[in-house]
């Protein structure tokens, strides 16, 4: 027993909890969607900003697995590291985002519904009428995801 605290410690140190290593979230406070962009709005930038397309046979939610449905027949899923919709205030859950876990769009952009909020990991699935170029844009803690196009 003896040996078990300094292992669970370092064991937590390496993981990245606690301490002043670990890396701050980015809070999501707000998602519009318009007719050819998706903005996120944050408390901070995200370091890590993903997008790309994927099947939708791979549209799940990151920490039960189950299956996302969005309108559309092309789909984006957007990630951002490290975030979150809700961060803790002593032993209080804070929500920093509370709008729809869905959106819905006009076209292209015909829908955006969150699929993952686990481990620092915050993911939407964006449903478009087609397969478009996408534009990744940050304007301080503001990222824009666009479709244009060609």
């Amino acid at each position: 027993m003896r040996g078990l605290a300094p292992a669970l410690l370092l064991l937590a140190s390496l993981a990245g909890c606690g301490g002043s290593g670990a890396p701050e979230n980015a809070y999501l406070t707000g998602v519009e969607v318009h007719e050819e962009r998706v903005r996120f709005e944050f408390e901070s930038s995200p370091r890590q900003v993903r997008a790309r397309y994927e099947q939708p046979s791979r549209l799940a939610e990151c920490g039960s697995g189950r299956p996302v449905r969005v309108r559309g027949d092309a789909f984006v899923v957007v990630h951002f590291q490290p975030a979150a919709t809700a961060k803790l205030d002593g032993e209080k859950v804070v929500m920093t985002y509370t709008g729809p876990k869905r959106l819905r769009g006009t076209g292209p952009v015909l829908e955006a519904a969150k699929s993952c909020d686990f481990e620092a990991d915050l993911g939407w699935a964006i449903g478009l009428e087609r397969r478009l170029p996408i534009d990744v844009t940050r304007d301080g803690s503001t990222v824009t995801v666009r479709f244009r196009a060609p």
